[in-house]
């Protein structure tokens, strides 16, 4: 539409120039403060070329005053997005748009992701934060899967139970993920049997040649790739991006509990903020301007998570992005809206990776009324159980999530306790039917509670999976495994009750514990562990409000919620709190020194 013209530029002067306002060319350039001067008079001397700007009658003075235009039929329009996708921004004077084959997106050739699935920006990372994701150690992976294997290579990497436990989402990943196939063979490989280089070779070269089989128009031709943007290209990849066997009810309860923890990274939207801030009238002339598609707001995607309208999870993945397109348009790039958008980003797609990793795991951890013993539940994929060593810690049992064959880890979370997660590297997994006394391992409380979840785990893995889905009725499903645990509680209580006896001396005048006392104390248990978690839910809840308060700013004068910065050490509320504070903070200021 326009080069070389920040977009953003819109909004500001849309705010002052509500109502057939007028205000000279000086004035309007000044602005738009996030500009040197001469970008900013060099942005007014385009808005009035495209008619956006109009100039108005001239005062005493004679110096020209200019408005924003009110005719709809006068501003110009594009067949296609006249911003970029990815830096949000329209042609440039070295480099125009490219039209997306597929839709009405643009983008510019330098900035097109050379994988959908990784941004071009710097993924923001808290170092403080308690909590830090994992990193995508599979993107590695992706990079190694197209290298050639030599033929004097010897593989040391143990091969997965299930080669479909891969099936993760790789956000960081900075090659283009290849097409990932299930094998033809019927080979079903364990933890203690190794892959023979030349049959290696023959599994990757099924990988490499699956691309070539699929028709022309699809994404395995570079040449097409390079004419689609992100969207397109991720909505490409949906179906082998969604985990199989799964209805579109269960996707967008998943979603639903994840977006719902995630959304209040963003204050305000462009939905929100016109809706606030400006007339319907001077919203029209907005999406005229800045907006070629209906623009998408956080409601607007949570109503379409409640009706159910998301059929995988690229679709959501893809309002996420356009969502942070229009926010890039419409406040800018380098506004704190924008970063908040990064943030979202970067929490929903770590839930899509745990999706497509295991949703039943997912879903089990975000259920209400979680179950004490959510972990112990089979899933619909099968996880191998393995014992694993991770630093100094002795082998412990765990679930292998994925395996990572061309850097030698397993992806595997260990029971009891927290469920901690871990990369272990594939010399320091060991079978579950390895004789684990022969490796020094120290029985104590902890390791007692994780045997303990693992028996729970085997014994529930006799029944069908569909006893636990998504459909099923959890008040059911609670009391079915309930029933199944509780002989197996009993057993373990009995043998523990014979152990103590052996080791103390019998008291007199002690009274026998009989079997009805045992049930009551299982029940009981449940009770409290019931309760327990719900204290736990609470404290959560109440350290997510922590959080978000951590993260606001605070008036250094009356620790009112602060609206702008003085500098980096001081922020206020109102001038009226920076006048007050002016003698105290006037010698540390930071912005003066500078």
């Amino acid at each position: 539409m326009m080069q070389d013209f920040p977009p953003c530029a819109i909004r500001i002067w849309m705010l002052k120039l509500q109502n057939g306002a007028t205000l000279s060319i000086n004035a309007i350039a000044g602005l738009l403060h996030s500009l040197p001067l001469d970008e900013s008079r060099n942005a007014v001397n385009i808005a009035l070329k495209a008619g956006i700007l109009v100039p108005a009658a001239m005062g005493k003075h004679r110096r020209i005053k200019v408005g924003f235009c009110q005719k709809l039929s006068s501003l110009p329009t594009s067949k296609s997005d006249p911003y970029c996708y990815e830096c949000h921004l329209p042609d440039s004077g070295s480099e125009l748009l490219i039209r997306c084959s597929a839709c009405q997106r643009s983008f510019h050739g330098t900035c097109q992701r050379r994988n959908p699935q990784k941004p071009n920006y710097e993924v923001p990372s808290n170092q403080g934060q308690p909590h830090r994701f994992p990193l995508n150690e599979s993107d590695l992976e992706d990079e190694l899967m197209g290298e050639e294997i030599d033929e004097g290579h010897t593989l040391e990497t143990p091969a997965p139970l299930i080669e479909t436990n891969n099936n993760t989402y790789e956000f960081d990943c900075g090659v283009i993920t290849p097409f990932k196939c299930e094998y033809n063979d019927d080979e079903v490989l364990f933890v203690c049997e190794k892959l023979a280089p030349e049959r290696m070779r023959k599994h990757v070269e099924k990988i490499k040649k699956e691309p070539d089989l699929q028709d022309s128009s699809s994404l395995s031709s570079g040449e097409l790739e390079q004419q689609m943007c992100t969207a397109c290209r991720l909505l490409e990849l949906r179906q082998l991006h969604n985990p199989p066997h799964m209805t579109r009810e269960e996707l967008c309860f998943l979603l639903s509990a994840s977006f719902a923890v995630h959304r209040s990274w963003l204050d305000t939207d462009v939905q929100r903020y016109m809706a606030k801030n400006l007339k319907a009238c001077d919203i029209a002339l907005i999406k005229r301007l800045l907006f070629h598609n209906e623009i998408l707001g956080v409601s607007k995607i949570s109503d379409n998570i409640a009706a159910k309208k998301y059929n995988y999870l690229m679709e959501f993945l893809v309002d996420l992005l356009d969502l942070q397109h229009n926010i890039g348009v419409f406040f800018g790039a380098q506004c704190k809206e924008y970063e908040a958008t990064k943030w979202l980003l970067r929490d929903v797609t770590h839930d899509i990776r745990e999706i497509r990793s295991c949703s039943d795991c997912f879903r089990y951890s975000i259920e209400p009324n979680k179950s004490p013993f959510w972990f112990a539940k089979p899933c619909l994929q099968r996880h191998e159980l393995v014992y694993a060593k991770h630093g100094a810690y002795p082998y412990w049992p765990a679930k292998v999530i994925r395996v990572l064959t061309k850097l030698s880890k397993y992806d595997v979370r260990f029971f009891g306790g927290s469920h901690s997660r871990a990369l272990v590297p594939a010399h320091h997994i060991l079978s579950i039917d390895t004789d684990i006394s022969l490796y020094e391992t120290k029985t104590s409380r902890a390791w007692n509670l994780s045997m303990r979840e693992l028996g729970y785990f085997k014994a529930l893995s006799h029944f069908p999976a569909s006893f636990f889905g998504f459909n099923a009725d959890l008040n059911r499903t609670a009391s079915f495994v309930n029933n199944v645990l509780r002989h197996y509680i009993e057993a373990d209580e009995l043998r523990t009750t014979k152990r103590m006896r052996s080791a103390t001396p019998s008291l007199p005048k002690k009274a026998k514990k009989t079997t009805y006392d045992k049930l009551c104390s299982v029940e009981t248990r449940l009770v409290v562990n019931d309760e327990l978690s719900k204290c736990q839910a609470d404290l959560a809840t109440m350290q997510n409000l922590i959080n978000e308060v951590k993260r606001k700013r605070w008036c250094h004068y009356c620790l009112q919620e602060a609206k702008f910065d003085c500098c980096f050490a001081a922020s206020y509320c109102t001038m009226e709190c920076q006048r007050r504070d002016g003698r105290r903070h006037q010698p540390v200021c930071t912005a003066e020194q500078s």
